[in-house]
């Protein structure tokens, strides 16, 4: 569809004609055979000109048109009568125009000169015309915005670098918080004053190509403890874990894959109940090794609501599992049901892991971690639950709830029997990357 123009001309309000604009967005004008463009077409619509300025055409009309051979005295008053005022006439266009006319027709009259009459009305056959199709699409600000001395850029031609695939990826979390508690020797409920650190890392190395995975894991979590009541011993372990989980994977079908799975896990500092120089555990006292072939389910998930919601959820069954205990140290007390004059037992059963991680936002994740072994008599289970509160970049708050059960060695004294319970609330340090 054509798109319309009003113009009028305030000086001539009878004056308003409508355009239409072409498919290059030019104004069309009707077809005219004196000029380019009619009368009523302003400086705001075109360009300006005088058409006494344009080259002369000799179109033979010498006499002048107002001559006249009857007598001019008529009888009626000199002053005619006007209904209408002149100026809203188009009389003062006549006018212009007649006095172009003369102009021009004096021109070539004056035999002076007759050499610069170029142009005659006879010899032409049609006035001269420009191609709609050589009209340049032009924005008016075109010229405003171009620079006189263009600056050419020869083309350089980029080196090919070939995109190489990222198959190993590394990332890390760790943890350093503190926890302090004074209390006078008068206090008047008593109490024990105490001093806690809670130091946890966590390196995360992985491998994927194609159909074939590996995941490495290493963790180190030490949670060293001062209680004025133990007189004996300077610090008091309540957590010392060292952990490293290999695991070999080969996809099978969707969201399966067989695996090949290792966990190594110890300690590194000698742990003493309070008051006592007996040793509950040390340094390879003990060592398990679990070595477990089976299969692996896991599945991500992100939300749409927000971008940092994400749920990751794996669950590892190994029908055929080996596991392997090694007491280094004779003092040990725990001896996880190895005898006191051996120091290593080997089991044959069944292990189940699963392990959840879900991201609430972009501050708030749960960790769980879930490990059940079985030699079909007796069994273990590790149940471990870790909510983190991050504040900022480096300051977090950290839940961690360990539940277990073992019945390999002694019952407990009191209503836990063989299950066992680690409860830590902490607060420091954190970073991520």
């Amino acid at each position: 569809m054509k798109d319309s123009l009003t113009i009028i001309d305030k000086n001539r309000p009878d004056t308003a004609f409508i355009y239409t604009r072409g498919a290059n967005g030019l104004i069309e004008m009707p077809q005219n055979n004196w000029t380019p463009f009619p009368y009523n077409v302003s400086f705001r619509d075109t360009v300006i000109y005088n058409p006494a300025y344009l080259p002369v055409v000799f179109d033979g009309k010498i006499l002048p048109p107002d001559l006249d051979f009857m007598s001019k005295s008529t009888g009626f008053p000199s002053a005619p009568l006007q209904l209408i005022p002149e100026d809203s006439t188009f009389v003062p266009t006549l006018k212009r125009l007649e006095q172009v006319q003369l102009l021009r027709r004096d021109f070539y009259t004056n035999m002076n000169n007759i050499e610069n009459v170029r142009y005659n009305a006879f010899t032409l056959k049609k006035l001269p015309q420009i191609n709609q199709d050589e009209v340049t699409k032009r924005n008016i600000l075109h010229d405003l915005i171009t620079a006189e001395d263009p600056i050419t850029v020869a083309p350089v031609e980029l080196p090919k670098i070939a995109p190489k695939f990222i198959y190993w990826t590394y990332n890390g979390e760790h943890q350093l918080q503190a926890t302090h508690n004074f209390i006078s020797d008068n206090w008047y409920k008593g109490g024990n004053r105490s001093f806690y650190i809670v130091n946890s890392h966590k390196l995360y190395l992985n491998y994927k190509k194609d159909k074939l995975s590996f995941q490495n894991t290493f963790e180190w979590r030490l949670n060293i403890a001062q209680v004025q009541a133990d007189k004996v011993n300077k610090y008091s372990v309540n957590e010392d874990l060292v952990r490293l989980i290999n695991t070999l994977g080969y996809k099978a079908f969707n969201n399966w894959e067989y695996t090949v799975k290792l966990e190594s896990q110890t300690q590194l500092l000698t742990n003493h109940p309070i008051n006592s120089k007996d040793k509950t555990t040390s340094f390879l006292s003990p060592l398990t090794e679990n070595f477990a072939v089976g299969m692996k389910y896991s599945k991500e998930k992100a939300f749409a609501s927000d971008k940092y919601k994400k749920l990751a959820f794996s669950i590892n069954l190994s029908p055929t599992s080996l596991n392997y205990i090694y007491i280094r140290d004779n003092e040990i007390t725990n001896r996880q049901g190895i005898a006191a004059d051996k120091h290593s037992k080997l089991e044959f059963g069944s292990t189940i892991n699963a392990d959840l991680k879900f991201t609430f936002n972009r501050f708030t994740t749960w960790t769980s971690r879930f490990k059940y072994f079985t030699n079909y008599e007796k069994a273990q289970m590790e149940f471990e639950n870790s909510f983190n509160m991050q504040l900022n970049r480096f300051f977090s708050v950290n839940t961690n709830v360990y539940l277990r059960f073992d019945d390999t060695g002694k019952k407990g004294e009191g209503d836990w029997g063989y299950f066992q319970m680690n409860e830590i609330l902490s607060f420091g340090l954190s970073y991520n990357w």
